[in-house]
């Protein structure tokens, strides 16, 4: 009998061991966001103020060189513009 019990109970006793230290990241995560979130910024610079964007406009090297040195603020080591031809295939030739 106990051990019919134990086989049923046991795999919960891991699920409710995983939550708690689900709860103990989902805290840290929202400390973290409480007090150092960039979210709102970001969303308002990639949606506000270089409108509109055509591809090769000055508003879109504007915007690209924001989000290369944003990432690089960020800690990302590759972040960079690429050359690119903006012109239809036809024309480029």
């Amino acid at each position: 009998m106990h051990e019919k019990v134990a086989r049923r109970t046991g795999p919960l006793c891991l699920v409710f061991a995983q939550e708690t230290a689900d709860q103990n990241v989902n805290a840290r995560i929202r400390s973290e966001e409480a007090a150092h979130s960039e979210i709102m910024r970001t969303l308002h610079m990639l949606t506000e103020p270089l409108r509109p964007r055509l591809a090769g406009s000055p508003n879109y090297e504007a915007a690209a060189k924001w989000a290369a040195a944003t990432l690089t603020g960020w800690g990302l080591k590759n972040a960079r513009l690429e050359p690119w031809d903006f012109r239809p295939p036809r024309l480029a030739q």
